[in-house]
């Protein structure tokens, strides 16, 4: 009696001294083939980085669809792993609108769009019944006095809501993350958005400027009123921009001046950083708004072709058809009674890869949604030594129209001929980095800039052959998302395009690496969970019960077998 209890009492010391070991001594074990649960090493940092409190309110609970139940788990789990490694950060799942009547849930609702936090309809299927509800696919990072809303719910064109959540699920570290580094880090590189020389406005590229003022600072340049100032000297202008990062120029209208040209040459190799998204067509949906619905698009004289040449590129200013496309959407009907209606229309090309399967390449356009375009040219590549990466490409059956041309809205609704198509694979957006050879060697320089290189230091271009695929649909005066089209409701991939490639230019790499992680997540058929029900209720239900009492009948049987002998 003695031994026993001793061993009792050794056993009970043994179980508190492990408890007590367990709460200093802490592991977690991601046994998922896509290591679902182990955070990388660009999370870790941020978290580190962000050393306030941290609080997330999650609202997604109450009443949610299957998929949304996923997307929840999910959510909670990946948050576990935040908490597990930041001492102080506490997260809650809230319902905002649960209890509140009418007139309650249009205030907070519009109280929540004000943070960022919009609603969305969902459809509940139970017993072939559907019920929709708003459900609110965001949570809210609240860190040192500011707010951050994250969005959990990824747009998908053309997806199931059981794609599009799978999609939102493998970008959970990615948003979380996101999110965490605007609220902590502060921004230290630098973006010059050029103002001259008849580029779009800030409203037309509105979104994607505040994109890039969420990660950097961004101001307005002009280089080309050097020109028309005599107290601004080039040799200011050109210090004044190597004080940026990267320089974007949205789409010229205006031809280049040899000055501008030089200095943005000068800033080049001085190892700046170019994105050009320029049109080498004349072409404008506009032009079509007359009583024929024609419109003849015509080249685009730049003045940029010598530069471009030494910096191993070329745009071609034939007008792109492409098999693979966006639709246009054109009224019908008049006054209240216009609507859109979306027709096929090869002059919007969409396009989210290229055959160059270098890892630059993949790094930049993984798991991109289609980018569209709109009237665009191609480039050519040229050998000069300089890396070339073609980032997005036009499809394997592509037209290319001799300028001028007639385009002509008599074209929808046409038999299209696809032997026409004959083109494959054409670079629309074409990374060059490198040292790069001035543009002006061995040449007249148009004005005298000290220090001048004929040869550059490691730089980096992007070249887009359009530059509407910087430009937002504007609203009543507002900026819509860019990528966004109002008309048809779909959701391009221009804004994720263009900002994992500023992200790129400007070494800024570890949340591209995220949006890049794949995750693949099983969802249920819902269809057969509908047609056999009965069935699986039977195996999950009956089935057990049946195989309890097979086992005690055979039990008793065998018991009085041996008692009967």
């Amino acid at each position: 009696m003695k031994k026993t209890y001793t061993s009792f009492i050794v056993v009970v010391i043994v179980l508190i001294l492990l408890n007590l070991l367990s709460r200093s001594v802490y592991q977690r074990f991601d046994l998922t083939k896509d290591s679902r649960y182990t955070l990388s090493e660009e999370t870790e940092k941020v978290l580190e980085q962000a050393y306030k409190p941290i609080i997330i309110d999650v609202f997604l609970d109450g009443e949610l669809p299957g998929e949304f139940r996923k997307l929840k788990l999910e959510t909670g789990q990946f948050l576990e792993e935040l908490a597990a490694i930041h001492p102080n950060l506490k997260y809650d799942f809230i319902n905002p609108i649960e209890g509140a009547s009418q007139q309650e849930t249009e205030q907070i609702t519009a109280q929540l769009a004000k943070s960022g936090v919009r609603g969305a309809i969902a459809t509940i299927q139970e017993g072939g019944k559907s019920t929709k509800v708003t459900v609110f696919p965001y949570a809210l990072i609240l860190y040192d006095g500011k707010t951050i809303a994250v969005p959990l719910l990824k747009t998908v064109a053309r997806a199931t809501a059981e794609e599009r959540v799978n999609s939102s699920i493998q970008q959970l570290e990615y948003q979380f993350a996101d999110g965490l580094r605007k609220a902590s880090q502060k921004k230290t590189k630098t973006v010059a958005f050029l103002r001259d020389s008849g580029t779009l406005s800030d409203l037309k590229i509105g979104d994607f400027i505040k994109s890039i003022q969420e990660y950097y600072r961004a101001a307005p340049f002009g280089i080309e009123f050097v020109i028309t100032s005599d107290s601004i000297q080039p040799q200011q202008v050109l210090k004044s921009l190597n004080k940026f990062d990267l320089v974007v120029d949205p789409k010229p209208t205006e031809a280049y001046s040899e000055t501008k040209k030089y200095i943005l040459d000068q800033y080049l190799m001085q190892g700046g950083k170019l994105l050009l998204a320029i049109d080498p067509v004349i072409m404008e949906n506009d032009s079509l708004s007359n009583q024929e619905a024609k419109a003849y698009p015509v080249p685009r004289k730049l003045n940029l072709d010598d530069m471009l040449f030494r910096y191993g590129l070329r745009l071609n200013n034939g007008l792109v058809k492409d098999l693979q496309h966006a639709p246009i959407a054109l009224a019908t009907g008049q006054g209240r009674n216009t609507q859109y209606e979306a027709y096929a229309w090869p002059y919007y090309p969409i396009s989210k890869t290229s055959l160059d399967t270098s890892a630059t390449a993949q790094f930049i356009t993984k798991n991109l949604e289609d980018v569209k375009f709109e009237y665009t040219g191609t480039i050519d590549t040229l050998k000069n030594g300089i890396k070339k990466t073609i980032l997005l490409s036009t499809s394997s059956k592509t037209q290319v129209m001799t300028l001028p041309a007639l385009i002509s809205l008599a074209e929808i609704g046409q038999e299209i001929n696809p032997e026409t198509y004959n083109r494959s694979h054409l670079p629309l957006a074409v990374l060059a980095e490198g040292s790069f050879t001035s543009a002006y060697k061995n040449r007249v320089k148009p004005v005298n800039l000290k220090g001048s290189l004929d040869q550059g230091k490691n730089a980096a271009i992007v070249l887009i052959a359009d530059g509407d695929v910087l430009k937002n649909q504007v609203d009543r005066g507002e900026a819509q998302e860019l990528g966004y089209d109002m008309r048809t409701g779909q959701l391009y991939g221009n804004k994720e395009f263009l900002m994992n490639t500023v992200n790129y230019l400007l070494d800024d790499t570890r949340l591209i690496k995220l949006r890049n992680k794949d995750i693949k997540i099983p969802f249920l058929d819902t269809k057969k969970i509908i047609d056999q029900k009965f069935k699986w209720q039977l195996i999950n239900v009956v089935l057990p019960l049946l195989l309890v009492a097979g086992f005690g009948f055979v039990f008793m049987w065998l018991r009085k077998r041996k008692y009967a002998v």
